[in-house]
């Protein structure tokens, strides 16, 4: 096994040394991080989509604790309207999902205005507590989906004069502020950040139920198995092989978390940022993957 690693641990080093950018990964048995592989494993990425894995655990610790109804349905007005991936955007409004639907959306299509509503429900600030309790204290999610695509196009949420049409006006032209907030990798930057290390070891907590009941891990698994956007992670994997995961995409960067269920489940973060080639960065990040699978996957 230790050889096996020790092959793959070499193809990561050799598939991030040709990417142009930067790559973070981190890997292990679920139950063994002392054999962790990976490369950066500690430095800070932004989270893109992945900071909706926190949101969605932080959820389901409120609906445990009695404090939010799942089945509770939510009217859909114009303010909630946010720009990004998704569907509820593009719906005409009056429609009343319910919590548990949005958390469904947010996680298996990156819904953003899904995400935004549940981001503002649970809280950052209890997002936070709950991470600093199973001690993933460099892992912050302080901006939504909305205010963190305005600042990539230098545009303030909190100015009324600053619209969605104007967001999607720039970024149909790719007019990006890369000074923005959304850019940063940097702890005082304000920015939705993590490492590599931290949300595997979010993934691994959550598939051991650390901190939820029996009902909402299997809730919080199977949301997370149902995921609609397979072309990193499982791209990597032997055809049929069952991962529970969450990607995320910003400008430069292309991410993805979570847990792959070979015989023995494994856990899995895929972090990058400054991708010179985004296509060509999420191609190394297949490479990856699969090179995880060849020292965790087998018998």
């Amino acid at each position: 096994m230790a050889l096996v690693q020790g092959t793959a641990q070499q193809k990561i080093e050799r598939i991030v040394a040709l990417t142009e950018g930067q790559i973070g990964v981190a890997a292990w048995p679920v139950g063994a991080p002392e054999q962790a592989i990976g490369v950066d494993m500690d430095s800070l990425y932004p989270t893109a989509s992945t900071f909706k894995i926190p949101i969605l655990y932080s959820l389901y610790r409120m609906a445990d604790r009695g404090e939010v109804s799942l089945d509770t349905r939510i009217p859909i007005t114009d303010e909630h309207l946010t720009p990004g991936s998704g569907v509820l955007q593009h719906l005409r409004t009056g429609i009343e999902p319910s919590i548990y639907d949005l958390a469904m959306l947010m996680t298996i299509v990156s819904d953003n205005q899904a995400t935004d509503i549940l981001h503002t429900m649970v809280g950052a600030d209890r997002i936070h507590a709950n991470l600093d309790e199973l001690g993933l204290t460099h892992t912050r999610v302080p901006l939504s989906c909305r205010a963190l695509l305005f600042s990539m196009v230098g545009l303030d949420p909190n100015n009324p004069e600053h619209t969605y049409d104007m967001f999607q006006e720039r970024g149909r032209a790719q007019k990006y502020d890369h000074s923005g907030t959304a850019f940063s990798d940097k702890e005082e930057s304000g920015n939705d950040l993590t490492t590599p290390r931290e949300m595997a070891q979010l993934c691994e907590y959550i598939e051991q139920g650390k901190g939820l009941s029996e009902a909402s891990r299997e809730d919080v698994i199977d949301t997370l198995r149902r995921q609609q956007l397979n072309n990193r992670i499982p791209a990597g994997l032997p055809p049929g092989t069952i991962s529970a995961h969450k990607t995320g995409s910003l400008k430069g960067v292309r991410n993805d978390a979570g847990v792959v269920y070979a015989k023995h489940p494994y856990v899995i973060s895929l972090f990058s940022k400054n991708l010179a080639d985004e296509r060509a960065g999420e191609n190394s990040l297949v490479d990856i993957s699969a090179a995880i699978w060849q020292a965790f996957g087998g018998e």
